[in-house]
């Protein structure tokens, strides 16, 4: 086993008799940031890295908001001024002016209603504007986000201690690919951090086999577990009490982008399954076609 003194966490996080993990299920640093400001270091990275749900429910906040802000400004100068208008001190003043912002700031104009006077025609100047740079910016995120390069590499829940011969174990943890395209030389690292001593430890972890050319199929990543090996002697009870940490990086060749990718992952000594087996994924049906199962991915069974 190769170690090193650091993987970039820092060695005094051993001393910190805490529950965390370094590395989230999600690949993401499990660090809090301060000292600067939050919307100058996460905003654009998160409209290109939330989920697409979260993306649109942004979006449409953004749109109400911005509407709901240029109909105020509309009855501010009087809502008497946007010709077809129903003046009265109801809401349907505030939605007349608001479907008049979303026509100014899509450029629709059903003509339905007109703005009348300076104010009016200023502040539907500058509503147009606002909707020129907004859906310019809508399209620039719409657009990085595609356009980026990122694999959908799935991991089993759980990493599993498995038996293997003359009384010897291995660490297992299976991936597959989610998408239908072409990845190639697919390249695995495992490593594993553990305290002890009041002291963080960290070691790579030598694979069975790290390099995959091709991966249509899913991949099971071995570590045999011999006497160059960290975990050489471990129990369950031991993997707790060091709250060990085993992290997995996966690099590969994405044929759709034609750049290389990368996705990471981790495992907390409690998601490690003993003295269990992986379930078979994969069989050939009676056309003679490879079937690959991803339900099966995190499918344990006793060894």
């Amino acid at each position: 086993m190769k170690r090193q003194n650091d993987f970039g966490f820092g060695n005094q996080t051993g001393k910190l008799q805490n529950n965390r993990r370094r590395l989230n299920k999600d690949g993401s640093f499990n660090i809090l940031r301060k000292g600067i400001g939050q919307l100058e270091l996460d905003f654009y990275q998160e409209l290109i890295l939330m989920s697409w749900t979260r993306f649109f429910i942004v979006l449409l906040l953004f749109y109400a908001m911005v509407n709901s802000l240029f109909a105020l400004l509309y009855m501010a100068v009087g809502i008497e001024n946007l010709s077809g208008a129903v003046e009265d001190e109801r809401m349907s003043s505030f939605w007349d002016a608001f479907y008049f912002s979303v026509q100014t700031l899509t450029t629709v104009g059903y003509g339905s209603l007109s703005p009348q006077g300076f104010e009016t025609n200023l502040v539907a100047a500058l509503g147009a504007f606002t909707g020129l740079l907004s859906f310019a910016l809508a399209t620039g995120l719409l657009f990085a986000r595609f356009s980026r390069p990122n694999a959908k590499i799935l991991f089993s829940e759980k990493a599993i201690i498995a038996p293997y011969k003359e009384d010897r174990k291995n660490f297992q943890l299976r991936i597959v690919n989610k998408r239908r395209n072409i990845l190639t030389d697919i390249r695995a690292s495992l490593m594993i951090t553990w305290t002890e001593d009041n002291r963080q430890h960290y070691g790579h972890l030598k694979l069975e086999q790290d390099f995959l050319h091709f991966f249509p199929l899913n991949w099971t990543i071995v570590h045999p577990i011999n006497k160059d090996s960290p975990l050489y002697n471990w129990t369950a009870e031991t993997m707790t009490q060091n709250r060990a940490e085993f992290l997995v990086v996966i690099q590969g060749y994405d044929d759709t982008f034609s750049n290389k990718v990368r996705t990471q992952s981790s495992y907390y000594w409690n998601e490690i399954a003993w003295n269990k087996r992986f379930v078979p994924m994969y069989y050939i049906n009676e056309e003679g076609y490879t079937v690959l199962e991803i339900g099966k991915l995190s499918r344990l069974s006793a060894a």
